[in-house]
């Protein structure tokens, strides 16, 4: 930790790093787990396609869509209320 000209005490950016890559390697080791331990073939049904995939697959794609509509849908909401307060 350094002081900068205002006194106030800073961290190393060199610990920040560490911290950033153990907590990488962490998560990096639950997600290794979570797909060992959901490795099994599920059979799924959608319009016109059926086949078999791995569970842990449809469920990371069905969390990153969830995500992808959820901030769609918060930046609609945003750019809705920016414009009621203009006009």
């Amino acid at each position: 930790m350094t002081d900068n000209e205002y006194g106030v005490v800073e961290e190393e950016s060199g610990s920040r790093q560490s911290a950033g890559l153990v907590v990488a390697g962490i998560i990096i080791i639950a997600v290794a787990i979570f797909i060992a331990q959901n490795a099994e073939d599920v059979p799924i049904k959608f319009l016109f396609f059926e086949g078999s995939v791995p569970l842990w697959l449809i469920i990371v794609v069905t969390l990153v869509l969830g995500a992808i509509l959820g901030q769609v849908f918060l930046y609609l909401r945003r750019r809705r209320k920016r414009k009621e307060e203009k006009g």
